[in-house]
């Protein structure tokens, strides 16, 4: 299972997912690293996101933690029969910030509802 954070969130740490994560995408398939482009491709939904939709929490000397709202959107497109789903959260224009697993896997057809859970990205201390 592929999971991959953009330099940019590992530098500006979690006010780089909660400042620039213009989009939630659901996507079909996801290989670590993958362009923008070819994770806005394999959209099957898109959520647009503020940073009011991020919440930062943690006490000092422990892991700072990015919660993020739980949304709903329509399916634009199928998933097809044996789909890899992931959440990704881009820009909206050129790069992908954050992606994680989807865990279900489940098909989706388009025109289906789907509801995005509320997800975190742990920031932990260093050792």
């Amino acid at each position: 299972m592929a999971k991959w954070v953009h330099s940019d969130v590992l530098d500006g740490g979690l006010n780089a997912i909660r400042g620039g994560a213009a989009r939630m995408l659901l996507i079909k398939a996801y290989a670590a690293g993958d362009s923008y482009a070819t994770v806005a491709g394999n959209a099957i939904c898109t959520i647009t996101m503020a940073p009011g939709d991020f919440t930062l929490s943690g006490a000092p000397g422990n892991p700072r933690v990015c919660t993020v709202a739980a949304k709903s959107g329509t399916a634009s497109a199928g998933s097809g029969p044996a789909p890899d789903l992931h959440i990704a959260f881009t820009d909206g224009s050129a790069k992908v910030l954050w992606v994680t697993d989807e865990t279900s896997d489940q098909v989706v057809t388009g025109g289906n509802t789907i509801g995005f859970p509320s997800i975190t990205y742990t920031a932990n201390q260093p050792i």
